[in-house]
């Protein structure tokens, strides 16, 4: 962990890209560099003008520099939050560790880290966004809509209601029958149900409110959806929780994720896109959004065949139903 360089707020894990060959002599040179700063680290003597100043000739086009040039344009279009940060860090800056970060920026660097992806997989389009919006930061001519694909982020398989109802009758650990309650009736994220405040549904009319992030004190409230399941699941009595770990969100969500495998249960994100399908019938688009924690733009290209579909009916029955409207002529 270094002191944060000139312009940063906090601490991190960065690297200093010293220059030299990876050779014996080279190698050598480096751990002489490392132990000098591991000195100025525990002296509390280190200062980034040592290390910077004969290296930032070269490092003004390295990957580690356009990076680092992209957060602080990024945060200074968009506040920064709970939501800003975690959509940096897992939509671009997760893409942007894999890159070598001393070297020099170009397009074929940024093609390699699209070609290191599957085909048709969510990882390929999020590489192809982040290596885009680097490459058009840094003014690197790069176009990669040939090799986005077909990857389609909109949900398939999702149980119905009735479904959801009796696959929760079927879960013998009351642990985990509770986060899959929690999930079907408040469209949660597999690792948001640990992040979820139970104190605030002790009353009703059971609205839930929930982190984005364990510690963090941004939350958003969400509405269950059915109103119902609160009752009856019996969602206001604080129930356990399972006692799982995780060094972060993509951790505790793979323990979610095995649970329902374990317990033959629909995928867990299954159950958050069932709550915005239901949602349709219930509240405007865009407060579901909110609800989620998406943009509005995200929440309508997910569930658009479904907003779609739900919006024809309900102005079908609108139309049918007025007493004004146009009947056939009497034979």
């Amino acid at each position: 962990m270094l002191p944060p360089k000139p312009g940063k707020s906090k601490p991190s894990q960065q690297t200093i890209s010293l220059g030299i060959y990876c050779n014996a002599a080279g190698i050598k040179s480096a751990e002489k560099q490392a132990q000098k700063l591991a000195s100025q680290l525990a002296l509390k003597e280190f200062n980034w003008d040592d290390w910077l100043s004969g290296l930032k000739s070269q490092s003004l086009e390295s990957i580690e520099y356009w990076v680092d040039k992209l957060e602080e344009d990024y945060f200074n279009r968009k506040d920064r939050n709970d939501r800003t940060s975690h959509t940096w860090e897992t939509d671009y800056l997760a893409m942007f560790k894999r890159l070598p970060q001393s070297e020099k920026l170009s397009d074929l660097v940024l093609l390699d880290l699209i070609f290191d992806t599957k085909p048709n997989s969510r990882q390929r389009k999020r590489a192809c966004i982040a290596a885009s919006a680097l490459a058009k930061f840094a003014g690197i001519d790069l176009d990669v809509s040939a090799y986005r694909g077909s990857y389609d982020p909109s949900p398939r398989n999702i149980p119905s209601d009735q479904e959801i109802a009796i696959a929760y009758e079927t879960i013998n650990n009351k642990s985990w029958q509770y986060v899959y309650a929690l999930m079907a009736t408040y469209g949660l994220s597999n690792h948001e149900v640990f992040y979820a405040d139970l104190n605030s549904i002790k009353k009703a009319p059971g609205h839930l409110k929930v982190s984005y992030r364990k510690g963090k004190t941004e939350t958003r409230i969400i509405w269950a959806l059915y109103p119902e399941w609160w009752e009856q699941w019996r969602l206001y009595d604080m129930q356990t929780l399972p006692d799982v770990s995780g060094k972060n969100n993509q951790a505790l969500g793979s323990r979610v994720t095995r649970a329902f495998s374990r317990y033959k249960l629909t995928q867990p994100y299954n159950l958050r896109h069932a709550w915005a399908i239901r949602a349709i019938d219930f509240i405007p688009i865009e407060l579901a959004a909110r609800m989620m924690g998406h943009s509005l733009d995200v929440h309508y290209k997910t569930y658009q065949r479904w907003i779609t579909e739900a919006h024809q009916e309900k102005m079908y029955k609108l139309m049918i139903d007025r007493t004004d409207r146009p009947k056939p002529p009497k034979s």
